[in-house]
């Protein structure tokens, strides 16, 4: 191990082309007879574990390994409220998403009556005019306006 140590200080070692070289610098960039972690090899496993998935899933092995039993229970309570935060959301958002849906049914159910309506008034209109009603008794009984009316009576002279 000293030998690839001697190599990366010396900048000698290619780790880019070597996995072996990477691996055993992994495994040895922590000294735990002297209770020590070599950062700058660890800064330089984590570039090079952007690069290499494998190394990437060690250095993350690794990591969680070398927590005490607190940091994992404090990751862990942090990660499941960060989950639950998540969820949350969604389930609002799912909420909010399904609330308008029903407001945007109401709506339509609304207008459609609205326009149901005024169609049956032009259509009662229409027989109106077809039975000689006056433009003041259509309007009194449809409560339409007299442009409204003076239209259907334009069409109705077209047919």
């Amino acid at each position: 191990m000293d030998k690839f140590l001697h190599a990366w200080f010396n900048q000698t070692l290619n780790t880019l082309d070597d996995i072996l070289v990477r691996w055993l610098l992994l495994l040895g960039m922590v000294d735990a007879r002297k209770q020590k972690t070599y950062d700058d090899i660890y800064q330089e496993l984590e570039a090079l574990a952007m690069k290499a998935e494998n190394l990437q899933q060690a250095l993350s092995a690794w990591e969680e390994l070398s927590q005490t039993p607190e940091t994992i229970i404090a990751y862990q309570s942090r990660l499941k409220y960060m989950i639950d935060e998540v969820a949350k959301l969604e389930d609002a958002k799912y909420h909010a998403q399904q609330e308008g849906m029903k407001k945007g049914i109401e709506q339509g159910i609304e207008k459609g009556i609205e326009e149901g309506i005024e169609q049956g008034f032009k259509a009662v209109a229409k027989n109106m005019i077809a039975t000689g009603y006056n433009n003041e008794q259509i309007m009194q009984l449809t409560s339409l306006t007299i442009e409204e009316v003076l239209l259907l009576r334009a069409e109705f002279e077209v047919e």
